[in-house]
């Protein structure tokens, strides 16, 4: 009878006792993620903390889409890449990514961190750059933002004359519109700008900021191209009018050089295409040219350039029109590095020698 009672004294304590481990196991996980973020963040306490490898971790895997990829790129165990997301999301008191089957995701918390991480990251990227400088003076990384305008010509002869000074020097070069590089620029994300500055009235208000001085070198024009087997190709003269209703290839509306078309057309009469593709992509460009009928706006000098390549003609519109102010744009708090300075000097001389 004994046993009997005491076994039933210690069932119901011992279901207490599982219920209650139970819940200390779950508890400290369910509020751990809250205490930290109670907590409040300071610089130097953020110093402390932080690990700079956790930064460059958390880059790759954003830049990446998953933790898998990201180890692979950076030459780390998948776990060792998930400890130190794990140990970021602990140290922020959040989490920055949301899981999933694909890959992983930034939470709100995550893109907010990730835009003060891609700084962080250019910054220690300009340490290393100055640092190399002050070593050998030749050494380096140059990160360029570009369009058609500069991409075609006044670029490439740059970076020719950059690989004679400074062979060692890695010149990264990135394409798109003055809507996606300046804030790249602004970001640390860019070294430097190069192509159509920006005009007064400019619907791109970013490029307007005084966070960046513009520096122009020349002033293009703009002309009418077509492809080689264009029905219109070995007209003599032409009017404006006369290409109106056909498929145009003009830059995007957010683009430094869409003002300039709209004053082309303007000064004929004439109103923008309707029939337009909207492009800033050079190969797509040409492409498009040398497989249909389409016309397009382009910088004399890069028109010229790919006419006497044999890839396109370029069409006897009487008088080319002005494109723009071409010169070369930089972040004003944020000093070039060595090779940066370098690289503007050779800019400079090749558009001297235009």
């Amino acid at each position: 009878m004994a046993t009997s009672l005491a076994g039933a004294r210690q069932t119901p304590h011992a279901r207490f006792g599982q219920r209650v481990r139970h819940k200390v196991k779950c508890t400290p996980a369910m509020i751990s993620l809250p205490q930290a973020a109670s907590k409040h963040h300071s610089g130097a306490s953020l110093a402390r903390r932080l690990r700079l490898q956790q930064l460059l971790v958390f880059t790759r895997v954003v830049q990446a889409g998953s933790i898998l990829a990201a180890s692979r790129e950076l030459a780390m165990t998948q776990p060792a890449v998930s400890k130190s997301v794990h140990e970021l999301e602990a140290q922020l008191g959040d989490a920055l990514f949301v899981r999933g089957k694909r890959g992983v995701a930034l939470t709100e918390f995550g893109r907010l961190f990730e835009r003060h991480a891609k700084t962080l990251m250019a910054d220690l990227r300009y340490l290393a750059e100055d640092l190399n400088a002050s070593q050998s003076g030749s050494a380096g990384h140059i990160v360029v933002g570009t369009l058609i305008t500069a991409s075609a010509t006044l670029l490439p002869e740059a970076i020719r004359q950059m690989r004679q000074s400074a062979p060692n020097v890695v010149v990264t070069v990135r394409v798109g519109p003055n809507s996606t590089l300046f804030p790249a620029l602004a970001r640390g994300e860019l070294d430097l700008v190069v192509g159509v500055l920006p005009e007064e009235g400019d619907a791109n208000a970013a490029a307007h900021d005084q966070q960046f001085v513009h520096t122009p070198l020349y002033r293009e024009a703009v002309q009418v191209v077509v492809g080689r087997n264009h029905p219109l190709a070995r007209r003599r003269r032409l009017a404006l009018s006369e290409l109106h209703d056909f498929d145009w290839i003009v830059p995007t509306p957010e683009s430094a050089a869409y003002p300039s078309v709209r004053a082309f057309f303007a000064r004929a009469g004439l109103t923008v295409p309707t029939r337009v593709v909207e492009s800033v992509s050079i190969l797509t460009n040409l492409g498009l040219l040398a497989g249909t009928s389409m016309v397009a706006l382009m910088p004399q000098s890069a028109a010229e350039h790919f006419a006497r390549a044999g890839w396109l003609t370029i069409l006897p519109v009487h008088g080319p029109g002005p494109f723009g102010a071409v010169g070369y744009t930089l972040c004003t708090h944020r000093e070039p590095t060595a090779a940066t300075r370098r690289f503007l000097v050779t800019l400079r001389e090749a558009a001297a020698r235009r």
